[in-house]
């Protein structure tokens, strides 16, 4: 996988990030300080979950010792069957006619860890199906620095979008999200 790849699942992530902290700074007002903190949280939260999801699919990976590109087109399988299920999961909300998204209370600390853990099982997913993938995942640093920066820049855009009431299109972005990790599990699938 190319460093893009990296780039452009820390994109879709932060997108995510960014719609989820949208919806809940509407609600609660919090300070930018405050904010900047939580979205910080979340976002290293979320590194810890990729690079814990990746170690795990890198251990579960079908590897063969005489030829290492034996199995790839099946790891590369998983990665795309991981990131189906994972956009059923997001994309299943807005089926019905008044979507029932998730809130959290961003003024209390256990409520924003308790959205991190929870917002962090996608990311989760992603890490494995993206462990099937990249064997031996060394880039531990690039997972740190495309991830956590995206993810932290785009929550706390979010904080501020919400602060200030500023009208988005949930579905657009959550479509967006969607296709960029549809994208990256469609392209390992045709370079294995």
């Amino acid at each position: 996988m190319s460093i893009i790849s990296y780039f452009v699942l820390a994109l879709a992530i932060g997108i995510s990030n960014m719609l989820l902290f949208r919806r809940c700074s509407e609600l609660a007002h919090i300070k930018l300080t405050s904010g900047i903190v939580k979205s910080f949280l979340l976002s290293a939260i979320h590194v810890l979950f990729f690079i814990l999801g990746s170690t795990i699919g890198d251990l579960l990976g079908f590897y063969s010792s005489d030829d290492p590109q034996r199995y790839s087109d099946r790891n590369s399988y998983v990665f795309l069957g991981l990131a189906i299920i994972v956009v059923v999961k997001v994309l299943s909300p807005y089926l019905r006619r008044e979507p029932n998204l998730p809130l959290f209370n961003l003024q209390s600390w256990t409520s924003v860890l308790a959205m991190s853990v929870a917002t962090g099982i996608n990311v989760l997913l992603l890490g494995i199906g993206f462990g099937f993938v990249v064997q031996n995942t060394k880039n531990i640093s690039l997972m740190v620095l495309s991830i956590g920066g995206v993810s932290f820049l785009l929550s706390y855009l979010g904080i501020m979008f919400g602060r200030q009431k500023v009208a988005i299109r949930p579905l657009r972005w959550t479509i967006v999200y969607c296709l960029l990790i549809l994208g990256v599990a469609i392209a390992s699938v045709v370079n294995a």
